[in-house]
């Protein structure tokens, strides 16, 4: 015992194998551990989002049915159909849309006026004590009823109840598509999908028996909590067998959607994986201690003489000298190691060399740079001034032979006053369109709602135009200036550019993690989908020049200072629905 402590070999080889098997052993137990967690995890989001796609499927056949009584409660508010025809669309709608079983409209004392398919005696049908007139009426809101069979139909039923100005208008909705939409759900003979009421009666599964039973889980203690609205994931046990249970609630009426399925196949997977990792650790756990008592001392030579090496270079000598490894994989990595040398050495030379390159071409950008800053100075006196001159000019005719001169020259010298402008925006326009990127002011906090406050100021909106901004606009590190240009182009445009006599602007921000996105939002004309691509484009307008003064650069400054900060800007518009700008904005100023 103490030869093999004693010795360097000996110690090394044991704390080689301790070093080799106590990782691996640690790193297979808590591999498997946490792969087994992940696994089921993974099981779990998996039936949850299935839950959640069948929540989603009852959603949109619930919102579709209370879309089509929205429009019909205001096709009949709005009036301008006869008797016979609102009776025609009702029966069309019901025809239409199979699962209305019937449509009832009625009047502030509950007494049908019309319904659908027509019955004659459905004119004398008076529906005032029932809870839906009554809560509709009390509420003045849509109102959901309680599921309940119907007597002709032998199905689940419920009723959607919205208030009109006369009275109301009743839907009863067969909800036998629920069966067909949990029928997606049963991905397996030992799993099975449900829709429950509030009550916690199935009204709809994959197996249609339990709905025309009407059974009711209501009186589980899972269930109890998921109606108390706290849907959530759990095994139970279900009849003879143990079920893993995933729930989403359908809005609006809260149903709760459900996965059940049996605990051992849904987690079969993971069982098997986890045996077959343990039985892999456990192999490799022996190859490495094998290998490792087995290689060890051809290993530490060829080892310590690359730590030599490795030092050499560091100190700067590439001058590495050739040798001879027992192990074809020592020789080649001593080729390497040389080879990795040789490049270093061509590296750093070449590093030096483009070092100074670099250095130069600095040099040049900042010649550059002054020197178009010095040519955007010209540019911005040489053509402003004899523009400013024209202006003056025209003006100063207008004055003067005001009295002599008809109306045609008056309007064509304000044409020229107007072009005159126009080019001087232009100007400043591609002037500061150049400056971005290259001309950067020092960052301050900046606070995004009095700054939207200053916007609105200086573009002075026409009486009767609203710009709304939101609550809680941010306070943000950054440069004012350009965050200003970004706010007055976007609320400028929609200003300039809306056609109503009620124009509206509603600026809006929210937290996005390392940004913050703003949109700018308008009521005006809209812009075309094929459009949208070419609005940000340099000297692009929608409308000719001669009908909107425009210059076709704001959009583009926008665009260009939004990227420069490092963020991104999009638009959401169709023609005659308004024009939604979104872009967002670097909580922290860009380095650089």
């Amino acid at each position: 015992m103490n030869k093999i402590t004693g010795s360097l070999k000996g110690i090394m080889t044991i704390n080689f194998i301790v070093a080799v098997a106590l990782p691996i052993f640690v790193i297979s137990v808590i591999t498997i551990t946490l792969l087994s967690r992940s696994m089921g995890e993974q099981v779990i989001k998996y039936n949850t989002q299935l839950a959640s796609d069948l929540a989603a499927g009852t959603q949109d056949f619930l919102i579709t049915a209370d879309m089509v009584m929205g429009q019909t409660a205001v096709m009949i508010d709005t009036g301008g159909l006869d008797s016979r025809q609102v009776q025609q669309y009702l029966d069309a709608l019901v025809a239409s849309h199979t699962y209305f079983e019937a449509i009832h409209v009625l009047d502030n004392n509950g007494q049908s006026v019309f319904g659908a398919p027509h019955d004659p005696s459905y004119s004398t049908l008076d529906l005032s004590r029932q809870p839906f007139f009554q809560i509709t009426k009390q509420t003045a809101e849509t109102h959901w009823s309680t599921t309940f069979i119907s007597q002709h139909t032998g199905q689940p039923t419920l009723t959607i109840t919205r208030p009109t100005r006369n009275g109301m208008i009743v839907g009863y909705i067969n909800l036998s598509k629920l069966n067909e939409i949990t029928a997606k759900g049963d991905v397996s003979q030992h799993s099975w999908a449900a829709i429950l009421d509030v009550e916690g009666t199935f009204i709809g599964h994959s197996d249609r028996g339990q709905v025309y039973q009407r059974n009711n889980i209501g009186d589980r203690e899972f269930i109890k909590t998921v109606l108390a609205g706290n849907p959530n994931s759990a095994r139970v046990r279900y009849g003879q067998d143990d079920y893993l249970i995933t729930v989403a609630i359908a809005k609006p009426t809260g149903w709760p959607v459900i996965i059940a399925q049996r605990t051992d196949i849904a987690f079969a997977p993971v069982t098997h994986t986890r045996n077959i990792f343990l039985v892999g650790s456990i192999l490799a756990l022996g190859l490495a201690v094998f290998i490792a008592v087995r290689n060890l001392r051809k290993i530490f030579k060829p080892l310590g003489e690359f730590t030599r090496k490795m030092q050499q270079v560091a100190a700067g000598n590439y001058n590495l000298p050739l040798e001879c490894y027992e192990y074809i994989e020592f020789n080649t990595i001593s080729d390497h190691f040389r080879t990795m040398a040789d490049a270093v050495r061509h590296r750093e030379a070449e590093l030096r060399r483009k070092q100074g390159e670099l250095a130069n071409y600095m040099r040049t950008l900042e010649r550059s740079n002054q020197e178009l800053d010095q040519f955007a100075y010209v540019v911005s006196h040489d053509l402003k001034a004899p523009l400013r001159a024209i202006a003056n000019l025209s003006q100063w005719l207008e004055e003067d032979l005001g009295s002599v001169l008809d109306p045609e020259i008056q309007h064509k010298l304000e044409l020229l006053r107007g072009r005159v402008q126009r080019m001087e925006n232009l100007i400043e326009g591609i002037l500061e369109y150049s400056r971005i990127g290259r001309i950067k002011s020092d960052a301050e906090l900046v606070n995004v709602g009095e700054l939207i406050a200053e916007v609105i100021e200086d573009l002075a909106p026409p009486e009767g135009f609203h710009i709304l901004v939101g609550p809680n606009m941010p306070v943000i590190d950054t440069e004012r200036i350009r965050l200003k240009q970004v706010f007055a182009n976007l609320v400028g445009n929609g200003i300039k550019h809306h056609n109503r006599p009620d124009g509206q602007v509603i600026i809006g921000g929210k937290d996005v993690g390392r940004f913050f996105e703003f949109s700018v939002a308008d009521n005006g004309p809209g812009i075309a989908a094929n459009y949208h691509h070419k609005v940000f484009e340099m000297f692009q307008t929608l409308k000719p020049r001669d009908t909107l003064e425009s210059t076709g650069v704001g959009l583009a400054l926008v665009k260009k200072i939004v990227e420069n900060q490092g963020g991104s800007i999009r638009i959401l518009s169709s023609e005659g629905q308004g024009a939604n700008f979104i872009f967002t904005w670097p909580k922290k100023l860009k380095e650089g």
